[in-house]
């Protein structure tokens, strides 16, 4: 049997600590990976960012927006009226000039893009007008809540509502529309209609960019 030499044996102890050292460190940066993947699917069960898409919110939120939605809010209460909500839809928006927003959970998205699959539909950004128990009517521009025409701040100027409606929200849903009432699609229209309170994914509250738009949103 071969003796080693003592450089033999150096040389094996230092190739030895080398391997340690590699295996260690690809450890550690896995368990750097784990840890951030777990936080951060923690944080998403509360938070999550969104990039608007479209105009229909028009001139409260921009087009391409960066927004942050509040995930857990409608977990704990109701929607409220005034409420700028996120909510998932069933149809293909495809088509419509009111598109949708991005929020989508990141791995929900890429298993889309992979399988091609687009009939999931797309979330869509709107105001609550009317929660369970409201009576909707809208007519000749103007918007009545339980009888009462409502003041709408956040509208532009000279900003009319198109529409014919009368309607009594049931209990579990929402009616909502977007701030710029000429170019969304909504509750006033049968392709949207009354949102169903678990389809809601979250509050709208702040606007990280632009930074000159930074601020909570209302």
């Amino acid at each position: 049997m071969k003796l080693l030499s003592k450089k033999d044996k150096n040389e094996n102890k230092n190739a030895e600590k080398e391997n340690k050292g590699a295996f260690s460190f690809v450890k550690e940066w896995v368990g750097i990976l784990v840890t951030a993947l777990i936080i951060a699917g923690v944080v998403v069960q509360f938070v999550r960012p969104t990039r608007v898409d479209g105009e229909s919110m028009l001139s409260t939120l921009q087009d391409r927006d960066y927004l942050i939605v509040n995930t857990i809010k409608y977990r704990l209460g109701d929607p409220k009226r005034g409420d700028i909500i996120i909510f998932d839809t069933d149809m293909p928006l495809d088509g419509y000039s009111d598109l949708s927003v991005e929020t989508r959970n990141p791995l929900r998205r890429a298993m889309d893009f992979i399988l091609h699959d687009d009939s999931r539909g797309k979330d869509l950004v709107k105001r609550v007008i009317g929660v369970g128990g409201d009576h909707i009517q809208i007519s000749n521009g103007e918007v009545r809540v339980n009888g009462e025409v409502i003041d709408e701040p956040y509208l532009d100027e000279g900003m009319y509502t198109e529409g014919d409606v009368d309607v009594v929200v049931p209990e579990g849903k929402v009616f909502a529309m977007g701030d710029n009432r000429v170019n969304s699609l909504d509750s006033r229209f049968p392709e949207v209609g009354l949102i169903d309170e678990k389809d809601i994914m979250g509050h709208v509250m702040l606007r990280l960019f632009p930074m000159s738009s930074f601020g909570f949103v209302d």
